[in-house]
């Protein structure tokens, strides 16, 4: 009998150990390369990167280029063609300056006039309210740039911390199953003895006691054999990879790094309170502008009769008015014409008070997100402090309690080997060293997953 027990208890340990275990890294590493879930967190990274690059390119110089080309038609006949071409840039910044250029030309097949029209302007604003929208822009782009880079480096550790629970769950219910399967077999073996001994009748408590205690152990076996065989199908299906085990669990660096102005999270909401600071000097910018426009331009026609103009407008816009004037020069062969137009606009505009009250009250609420965060900024490295600690002191219990196994198996295999002690004793010495063993791994892999939460909160 103690020999048929000891082919169980052998097999038992074989079962966990069949295939060659993986190592952590090649764990991390391995889901990284297949799993659906960390794939799809690359995708979303490199999404939000096309819309930053595309915010940006919005910094850049603009450029239009339209062209023409017309055919002159007299009396159904095609006498000549005309072809237009015009440039625009848009310079960087706020897009308040813009430069274009042109030229227009038109020629008969007969020769019998031509004609060429080159234009140049340029213009730009003057905004008086204190507001620049490139200022707001510049916020935008750098809340985008530091939640992107933040959201794609907290995902990839969350993803390592759903691992590592993963990993820890499957531990967890395997230790499980062997205490499961151990009891069954030891129960297996006293109704053995039971039957082989005759002791007691099928009919006495005794015996219907042990059987019940049989049933009740292979119902528990089952539930633990499936709640492994769940774990291992979660490992799976997160990992894209097959379990065979774990081992070289790397010691978890747990290294609390602070900032006097926080992290990302806190810099975000003091980007926060600088966004919704331009948003009420757009708002003011718009209910009581004070702007100036300038523009100039020069064409000409170059023909029979070839002339010059010269043409500007300078506007100045304030909150209920608005004056414009247009000057203008044409110069031919014959005479020079000056010009000018002046025109102007009055409306009655309402208090704006309210609506900026509004928005100022937007400013407020912004710095008290920002207080907040810088609080629990603070409240946080507190308690990772002392999760820190509880994880240190857990770590040597563990530690201690696997050396105090090992040396009581020791003890037991010397009892043993002087017949003081029988081999059961020393087979249930080894599976209390084999789960404190498991209880170690479970330990350095809450370790390692707080090892992240450090690394989340450093962002």
């Amino acid at each position: 009998m103690k020999k048929k027990y000891l082919i169980l208890f052998v097999a038992l340990v074989a079962a966990f150990h069949a295939l060659p275990a993986a190592s952590f890294s090649d764990i991390i590493s391995g889901a990284k390369n297949v799993s659906p879930t960390y794939q799809n967190i690359l995708i979303t990274y490199e999404n939000s990167l096309i819309s930053i690059r595309n915010q940006e390119a919005e910094d850049k110089i603009g450029i239009t280029v339209n062209g023409s080309v017309n055919p002159l038609l007299d009396k159904g006949d095609e006498k000549g063609i005309n072809a237009s071409s015009d440039v625009s840039l848009t310079l960087p910044g706020d897009g308040k300056t813009s430069i274009t250029a042109g030229l227009n030309g038109t020629t008969y097949y007969d020769g019998s006039s031509e004609s060429l029209t080159p234009s140049i302007g340029a213009s730009h604003t003057f905004d008086f309210t204190g507001y620049s929208s490139s200022d707001a822009s510049d916020i935008s782009l750098a809340q985008n740039k530091y939640s992107t880079e933040r959201t794609r480096k907290s995902a990839e550790l969350n993803f390592e911390k759903s691992v590592i629970s993963t990993i820890s769950t499957v531990l967890s219910y395997e230790k499980n199953l062997g205490k499961a399967k151990r009891t069954l077999e030891n129960q297996k073996t006293l109704m053995e003895k039971m039957d082989t001994l005759g002791t007691y009748s099928t009919s006495s408590p005794t015996y219907i006691s042990a059987k019940n205690t049989l049933t009740q152990a292979e119902a528990s076996y089952s539930a633990a054999l499936t709640q492994y065989e769940n774990a291992k199908a979660n490992f799976t299906d997160l990992t894209g990879l097959e379990w065979t085990g774990v081992e070289d669990l790397p010691d978890p660096v747990l290294d609390l790094k602070t900032y006097q102005g926080g992290n990302t999270s806190v810099l975000l909401k003091s980007l926060s309170v600088s966004a919704s600071e331009e948003e009420y000097k757009a708002k003011k910018a718009s209910l009581e502008p004070s702007s100036l426009y300038l523009s100039g331009s020069l064409s000409g026609t170059i023909s029979s009769s070839s002339s010059l103009t010269l043409g500007g407008t300078v506007k100045y816009t304030g909150p209920s008015w608005s004056v414009t004037a247009t000057p203008r020069v044409t110069i031919n062969e014959n005479k020079t014409t000056p010009s000018l137009t002046i025109s102007g606009s009055w409306s009655k505009v309402g208090s704006s008070s309210d609506t900026l009250l509004s928005y100022e009250n937007k400013v407020k609420s912004a710095e008290n997100d920002y207080v907040s965060a810088l609080s629990s900024y603070s409240e946080e490295a507190q308690s990772l402090s002392l999760r820190i600690l509880n994880w240190e002191s857990g770590m040597d219990s563990a530690r201690n309690t696997l050396e105090y196994q090992k040396m009581l198996l020791e003890n037991e295999k010397l009892m043993y080997s002087l017949g003081l002690s029988t081999k059961t004793d020393v087979e249930k010495a080894e599976l209390e060293v084999l789960s404190a063993e498991y209880d170690l791994k479970t330990k350095t892999l809450e370790g390692l997953s707080l090892e992240r939460d450090l690394e989340i909160f450093a962002l």
